[in-house]
């Protein structure tokens, strides 16, 4: 993956999602980082994140970002189904959190 989109940075929009408060005070918030917050908040409640989601928070690349995040050794859970309207609907778990679950 070029170094092009790592570390994309977050519009304003991102930046102001609440889950993302944590982040915001360490440093330039990415694309990659509300990801994460996404994951998070979405694993605090027991629920995966639903593709969606993240099309309405408008991450680019969600894919790349995926690969960013796995990366810095968070799991993640893809799950696929196909609805009986033949709509296939993609949802994601966060199993492994390194920043969390190594301590």
């Amino acid at each position: 993956m070029s170094k092009f989109w790592r570390e994309h940075p977050a519009t304003p929009h991102q930046q102001a999602l609440p889950f993302n408060k944590e982040r915001r005070r360490r440093k330039s918030l990415t694309q990659a980082d509300v990801l994460i917050g996404m994951l998070r908040d979405t694993r605090s409640k027991r629920i995966a994140l639903e593709l969606p989601e993240i099309m309405k928070a408008g991450i680019a690349q969600h894919g790349a970002r995926f690969k960013e995040i796995r990366e810095q050794g968070f799991e993640i859970r893809n799950e696929m189904e196909r609805t009986s309207e033949g709509v296939i609907q993609s949802r994601y778990w966060l199993t492994f959190d390194p920043e969390v679950d190594a301590r």
